[in-house]
């Protein structure tokens, strides 16, 4: 088990439309390896903008900080036409190649931004022709294709997943990065994890209230019940990627500046905890 540190907890942006960031990422490396984590999952928007020049620069700084990036998550669109398509596609070429610079070794994407239920025939065809390519592409660079099973993408449902996953046919060169699909339901999210195990090569790791919909640390919310789920996901042999996705203090209290040492601060409990449940 290898457990990262996502970057996107650390950007107060992270949901904005133009997703601008406060800081660049290279800021906040320091404060990341003072608190003890040495692998990070990078968000797609704290490196889409950068060219080679600054992308080497940026796996220098890494180097420097002790810190490695196994994973990077990106949100391509893959039922686009025309220019639409184009423009994404060039975008999605320039992370990949940021990727190959920084060490990447699983590609996380969610599998288009278009609900299965949603997706016309040939928006599904296109779709699943464009991940195929996609996954060859990751292949030729020695990376791995994951994706997310999340709401209004093509992994939106275990059938649709299962589908997409018996379309595609990639082996090892395709898997799934997980998280329940069902809020408060750890038992249809361990259900759900035991249907897709053998594709599953990475998990995201999260938590909420039911109460107010707040993001928590993962001991303390009632979306996933981890002292139940990650004991089991061990006993089912994985020995893929955990990743803290998110955590309490993402949004500071009203008046309040956000502040990513609190979020940091946070994920270590996290990380203690996850460790700590994972040896039970």
């Amino acid at each position: 088990m290898r457990l990262l540190l996502n970057t996107i907890m650390l950007e107060v942006n992270r949901w904005s439309p133009d997703h601008q960031l406060s800081q660049p990422l290279s800021q906040l490396l320091p404060a990341v390896s003072r608190a003890g984590f040495d692998q990070l999952e990078l968000w797609q928007y704290h490196i889409s903008t950068l060219d080679q020049g600054q992308s080497e620069d940026l796996a220098h700084q890494l180097r420097t900080h002790g810190l490695r990036t196994p994973a990077l998550g990106a949100y391509p669109s893959f039922h686009l036409e025309g220019a639409e398509d184009e423009q994404m596609q060039a975008q999605l070429d320039r992370v990949v190649a940021t990727a190959q610079v920084l060490g990447v070794e699983i590609f996380k994407i969610f599998p288009g931004r278009l609900a299965s239920a949603e997706a016309d025939a040939a928006q599904w065809a296109r779709s699943v022709r464009r991940i195929g390519h996609l996954a060859q592409q990751l292949e030729r660079h020695g990376m791995r294709l994951t994706m997310e099973t999340h709401g209004n993408t093509l992994c939106d449902s275990l059938a649709s997943t299962q589908r997409l996953l018996g379309e595609l046919q990639g082996g090892q060169h395709i898997g799934l990065c997980f998280q329940p699909y069902t809020a408060h339901d750890t038992d249809q999210a361990l259900a759900t994890f035991d249907a897709l195990a053998p594709a599953i090569h990475h998990i995201h790791l999260q938590n909420r209230r039911l109460q107010d919909r707040s993001t928590t640390r993962l001991a303390d919310g009632d979306w996933t019940d981890y002292r139940r789920f990650l004991p089991h996901v061990k006993a089912s042999g994985f020995d893929g990627l955990l990743c803290l996705e998110f955590t309490a203090g993402l949004f500071p209290p009203e008046g309040q500046p956000f502040d990513p040492q609190t979020v940091l601060d946070h994920a270590v409990h996290d990380r203690r905890f996850v460790e700590a449940t994972w040896d039970l």
